[in-house]
C-alpha cells in the first residue's frame, strides 16, 4: 500500500478520535441504516455511501486501504467497530465486562447488603417488572428454593447467553 495511501486511511479511522460525539453518532446511525440485512458488516460500496453522506470525501482505493488495515475478519468488510477504530474484544474480555455489570447490579439490587436479593427489593429496583414477571424470574433462577437470589444465582442469570 502507498504513503498517500495508508495516509487516507488513517484519516478515516481518525474520525472518531477527531470528531465530536454528534458526528460519531451520525456516523453509527448511518451505519445502521447502510447495513441493510443488519448483518452488522458493510462491504467497500456501502462504507463509501455512508461516508459520502456525511461529508468524509473518500474513494474506493481508500475505501479498500482501510479495509486492509482496519478490518479484522477476514472477509472484506467492515464492522462498525473496525470502522472507529475500536480493538476488537475477546470473549473472555466481554465475559469478564458481564460479570462485572451483574456484579455491579446486584450491590445496588441488593439494598439491605445481605448478600441476597429478596422479590421486594427487586420489586423496589425496576419499573419494568410486574410482580408476575418477578415471580417467574425466581421461580427459573431461585436454584436452591430459598426464596432470594444468591449473588451465584443472580450472576448466573444475568451472564445467560440469550437465545
Amino acid at each position: 500500500m502507498s504513503k498517500a495511501g495508508r495516509m487516507a486511511a488513517s484519516n478515516v479511522l481518525l474520525l472518531k478520535r477527531s470528531g465530536d460525539k454528534r458526528q460519531e453518532q451520525a456516523l453509527q446511525e448511518a451505519f445502521k441504516r447502510a447495513d441493510l440485512d443488519g448483518s452488522g458488516k458493510l462491504s467497500v460500496e456501502e462504507c463509501i455511501k455512508i461516508l459520502q453522506k456525511y461529508n468524509v470525501e473518500t474513494t474506493q482505493e481508500e475505501i479498500n486501504n482501510l479495509i486492509e488495515i482496519a478490518e479484522k475478519s477476514g472477509d472484506r468488510c467492515l464492522t462498525m467497530a473496525d470502522l472507529m477504530g475500536e480493538p476488537p474484544q475477546s470473549q473472555s474480555q466481554i465475559k469478564a465486562d458481564m460479570l462485572d455489570k451483574a456484579e455491579k447490579a446486584f450491590s445496588i439490587i441488593d439494598r439491605n447488603h445481605d448478600g441476597y436479593i429478596t422479590k421486594s427489593e427487586l420489586l423496589q429496583s425496576t419499573k419494568k417488572l410486574s410482580e408476575a414477571q418477578i415471580n417467574a424470574v425466581f421461580t427459573r433462577n431461585d436454584k436452591d428454593g430459598d426464596g432470594k437470589l444468591s449473588k451465584e444465582e443472580f450472576t448466573q442469570m444475568m451472564c445467560k447467553e440469550k437465545r
